[in-house]
């Protein structure tokens, strides 16, 4: 791929991966052709931000987990999160934000594939 569009495409998505994948997610780039180019901006992303947030305010429903996909998780928080006297879900804070940073690089990975 062409060195502006891999410098655009990472800028995008560079506080929205994690750090130890930016190396690896810059490479993939570099090899992909052109073509990949369209189909990373159809890639569904998850804003950490936005899953820190519900984490904090309603992590103890679960929610964050549902909006990852985490059905199962999500489940077991909501029925179970009590049982933890509120440790799991805010423990889950920290894991969420970083889950929802993992998928956004395998789901970027994905589309280069």
């Amino acid at each position: 791929m062409e060195k502006s569009k891999v410098d655009a495409i990472y800028m995008q998505y560079q506080d929205k991966i994690p750090q130890e994948q930016k190396l690896n997610f810059k490479r993939s780039l570099e090899r992909a052709d052109d073509s990949r180019y369209e189909s990373l901006s159809m890639v569904k992303i998850h804003n950490p931000i936005v899953i820190l947030i519900l984490s904090i305010f309603l992590g103890g429903l679960g929610i964050d987990r549902f909006m990852l996909g985490d059905i199962g998780l999500g489940i077991c928080k909501l029925l179970f999160g009590w049982i933890t006297f509120g440790i799991w879900p805010l423990v889950d804070i920290y894991f969420a934000y970083k889950r929802a940073k993992e998928l956004n690089v395998q789901n970027l990975l994905n589309a280069l594939n």
